[in-house]
């Protein structure tokens, strides 16, 4: 079957959207490739289909456990063998997915970056024929730099396997920097680099300068009744905090944070992705590999830490295209948040400095009276013409 098959067979599309058929062709003709794509682009087809054409195993890295589970399941829905390996496995059941793999009854297995550190997991790959290795959301290498180590050995790992496969990095929003590193830390040189215009034009982009910040949020819920959106929050004791608020004032929600138990942050994702609960309060910890198309709002409660941050958590609205607001909240005592977690972060100086540059590039964007949606696109190197009616700025002009 060639490309085409595969996309209609497995996902009934005839045709591809741009650019998903060229980075299907840089890995085929075995190009090491970086590509971004938009939230809401179509990322995964980009290597399922490469893995069903290709002879051998395809490596999915995955940055949350949590997910694994639901791609794995939605894979096999459509017919496709696939399957995960993390801690939530007993031994047996490792043990049978290894099986499955040497007896060729698998084309994408998934794992988190800390399990290519495993010796165990590391000596029965090297008996298979790896194909590819994928770097999902390849923008968290750089967790590397602070809390997750393990993101900047993936090389060390590819390393160790013959022959060498191809190496496709996938990542929503990325500078020239952070493509730059992620091809430094994967050490891959000559490569593909693949991508297209970030701008979501269906989304409409506003800030919102207030020292109240609940009393905006309860105004707007209550005045969008019965849609479905997404609040960010920096910290877990915030999310806890404006849940709780909420929940007094007969707004229905659930939460997500890294501090919550495996079982409670499954209950609670399956709770809003099922359309049980219109409302969700979370940290960055949830949105990356959640596939919901109607999302109507997304309301970054306190400013992120960086433009990628932001770009990436409103571009999970309206995956359906249809009309969606991103929304920050802007308040001159959140960059004394953000300060506060860089300073007592445990990293390099040099890190500390661009988490620094990061931090002002976000506040440029909350006080500017420019075109949201050209900003955005400008701090990714691409050149729109302004929104006209968009944004909050263009349309107040």
């Amino acid at each position: 079957m060639d490309k085409y098959d595969v996309l209609k067979k497995y996902y009934g599309y005839d045709k591809f959207r741009y650019p998903q058929d060229l980075i299907i062709d840089s890995v085929l003709n075995k190009k090491d490739t970086i590509a971004l794509l938009p939230t809401g682009f179509g990322k995964s087809v980009t290597f399922q289909i490469p893995a069903i054409i290709n002879e051998g195993i395809t490596i999915v890295i995955s940055p949350l456990i949590a997910l694994m589970a639901d791609q794995v399941n939605n894979l096999k829905k459509k017919g496709i063998m696939a399957e995960f390996l993390n801690s939530t496995l007993s031994l047996n059941e490792q043990n049978d997915i290894y099986l499955k793999l040497l007896n060729n009854k698998c084309k994408l297995l998934y794992v988190s970056a800390e399990k290519l550190q495993n010796e165990y997991f590391i000596s029965k790959i090297k008996q298979m024929n790896i194909s590819m290795v994928v770097v999902d959301e390849a923008h968290t290498i750089l967790w590397g730099e602070g809390f997750r180590e393990a993101f900047i050995h993936i090389n060390e790992f590819i390393s160790m396997l013959n022959p060498k496969p191809v190496i496709l990095a996938l990542t929503a929003t990325a500078t020239n920097q952070t493509v730059e590193k992620i091809a430094y830390y994967l050490d891959i040189k000559g490569y593909s680099l693949i991508s297209t215009n970030p701008d979501r034009k269906n989304i409409f982009y506003k800030v919102i300068n207030t020292n109240n910040k609940k009393n905006e949020l309860l105004a707007y819920l209550n005045f969008h009744k019965r849609k479905k959106g997404i609040i960010y929050c920096l910290t877990r004791k915030r999310v806890e905090e404006l849940s709780k608020y909420l929940s007094d004032n007969k707004i229905d929600n659930v939460i997500y944070h890294g501090g919550l138990k495996n079982e409670d942050k499954m209950y609670y994702q399956k709770k809003f992705c099922n359309d049980e609960c219109d409302i969700i309060v979370c940290t960055n910890a949830f949105g990356m590999g959640i596939d919901i198309p109607n999302i109507r709002f997304v309301i970054c409660y306190d400013i992120p830490q960086s433009i990628e941050d932001l770009s990436q958590q409103i571009g999970r609205a309206a995956r359906d295209g249809l009309y969606a607001e991103g929304i920050v909240y802007f308040s001159y005592k959140d960059i004394g948040t953000l300060d506060y977690f860089i300073e007592s972060s445990d990293v390099e100086e040099n890190i500390k400095k661009d988490l620094r540059r990061k931090r002002d590039n976000v506040v440029d964007f909350c006080l500017s009276k420019k075109c949201r949606h050209k900003i955005l696109c400008k701090y990714f190197n691409e050149d729109i013409d302004r929104c006209l009616n968009k944004c909050d700025n263009c349309k107040r002009k």
